[in-house]
């Protein structure tokens, strides 16, 4: 519960952190050098991607120094997101670092290709990074969004105005852009309409409590 005054406080709120990462295109440049290599070496992984191609889930492993680089940042991101709980508890300490396990995959999405829809379980947080986006075709709206579906299974009963109770949030894809939220929301990935390739990374994260 998120405690907005006295006489007001926010329930059953969702976690989603979102940021742009300095640095992305040299990032970004030497991550799809990396991700692209390993496509034309390996068939890849069919999970929840509907044409398209899925690395391994070994890319934290890769020994490439832009490897490296992403994960301080899907670092700094894990703790950004982790320090929203003490928010809820008013007056609570600073939260204190994480440890936690992650893993993560590559995707290359073409067009017509998608993800669909699905949560991560056994995990506590899912983070997407966004490599390079194609280029899109205008004329869709919906072009390769990341959907992230409200958790409530009644809230779509009520649509209040000004609120958007049960209402999916999308997300548009932007280079060098990371999202994170927790593992047990439902999300799924918009057809890509357009030219080029839409690369994406997606990481699982399981917290294991506070750092010693």
């Amino acid at each position: 519960m998120f405690v907005v005054s006295d006489e007001l406080a926010l329930v059953f709120c969702t976690p989603l952190a979102m940021r742009k990462l300095t640095g992305a295109p040299a990032l970004n440049a030497g991550l799809e050098r990396a991700i692209l290599r390993r496509r034309g070496e390996h068939q890849g992984n069919a999970i929840s991607n509907i044409g398209g191609w899925q690395s391994l889930p070994d890319l934290l492993d890769w020994p490439e120094p832009e490897v490296k680089q992403f994960a301080a940042e899907l670092d700094r991101t894990v703790h950004q997101i982790w320090s929203f709980a003490p928010i809820l508890a008013p007056g609570a300490p600073p939260p204190a670092p994480v440890k936690y396990q992650a893993y993560g995959w590559a995707n290359v999405n073409e067009k017509g290709d998608y993800n669909s829809l699905h949560v991560h379980p056994g995990t506590h947080l899912s983070v997407v990074y966004y490599v390079a986006t194609g280029r899109p075709d205008p004329d869709t709206p919906t072009n390769g969004r990341l959907e992230l579906r409200d958790p409530r299974p009644a809230a779509g009963f009520s649509r209040p105005p000004g609120l958007n109770f049960g209402q999916a949030a999308l997300i548009r894809p932007q280079a060098g852009l990371m999202v994170a939220f927790p593992a047990w929301v439902e999300h799924w990935v918009h057809p890509f309409q357009g030219h080029g390739q839409r690369i994406s990374i997606a990481i699982n994260v399981t917290v294991d409590g506070a750092a010693t």
